[in-house]
């Protein structure tokens, strides 16, 4: 098969992009802002498909609001809905962990947020197996195929602050996370965002700092989310340290999601009329 001219191989990735900022604002205009129950970090918990198990996901959220630390769970359906309440309240500091595609999700929304035009930084980024289901993948990526190997390296944006990818390489996995690469300092550094995914589709390498920790164990899968309690304590750290900043110290009933009670009216006692 002949190969493509260059000038129309990079109009396939600028049409893509096109759509994909189209597709962005068309279904974020259907969402709100969520609600909040405390002050301080909002965490986004993004789940995977419904074939990657990732119900860890509730309890991680149900262990931080007993924290008192505002966590919420999301789906490959409704991601969407975390930039939509980003943008309400920028300077709210974000946490993102995310499961198999869930984890690939997470780094969509920091991507999202690398733009010049809306540059924010995300306080921190927490993936298990990120996994992109809709890459080309070739079989031993997706597991179809003996040996196993990763699938190409995810980048991730220069605007997380902190990030923390955990990978498993279990012989008994349907298959393993990718490594994710940050865009600092790395050859994708000089390109916009959206442009990001290009060097995937052609197979070439990601120059960067890779970010990665490997998890040992025969019970550690890609299929299960593994030590979620010392997952629950590295978050509700995290938070504990932004909160030492004077700001996320404002008391609760300053905060604009939190609804003032009624005070109550005084009553008058009455008295016996003088005979």
């Amino acid at each position: 098969m002949p190969r493509m001219s260059l000038s129309v191989h990079r109009s396939i990735p600028i049409v893509a992009a096109a759509a994909a900022v189209l597709g962005l604002a068309s279904l974020t205009g259907c969402h709100k802002p969520e609600k909040w129950s405390f002050t301080g970090p909002r965490v986004y918990l993004i789940e995977g498909t419904p074939a990657e198990d990732s119900d860890g996901m509730v309890r991680i959220r149900d262990e931080l609001v007993q924290h008192e630390i505002n966590a919420k769970v999301y789906y490959p359906k409704n991601w969407l809905k975390i930039v939509v309440d980003i943008d309400a309240r920028p300077d709210e500091e974000v946490i993102l962990v995310g499961h198999g595609h869930g984890a690939f999700l997470a780094t969509q929304v920091v991507r999202h947020y690398a733009q010049h035009h809306k540059t924010k930084f995300i306080e921190a980024v927490i993936t298990l197996d990120a996994f992109n289901k809709d890459w080309p993948h070739n079989g031993h990526e997706r597991g179809d195929k003996e040996p196993h190997t990763q699938p190409m390296d995810t980048p991730i944006g220069h605007n997380a602050l902190l990030v923390r990818n955990y990978t498993q390489q279990n012989e008994e996995s349907e298959r393993w996370g990718s490594d994710l690469v940050s865009t600092r300092a790395s050859n994708l550094a000089p390109q916009h965002p959206y442009y990001w995914y290009d060097d995937y589709w052609d197979r070439r390498p990601i120059f960067g700092q890779h970010l990665v920790e490997h998890v040992q164990g025969d019970d550690v899968r890609h299929e299960t989310i593994d030590n979620d309690a010392v997952l629950v304590q590295r978050i509700v750290l995290m938070c504990r340290k932004a909160a030492l900043s004077p700001y996320h110290y404002t008391p609760p009933k300053h905060h604009p999601d939190v609804e003032t009670k009624a005070r109550p009216k005084p009553t008058r006692t009455k008295t016996r009329d003088a005979a």
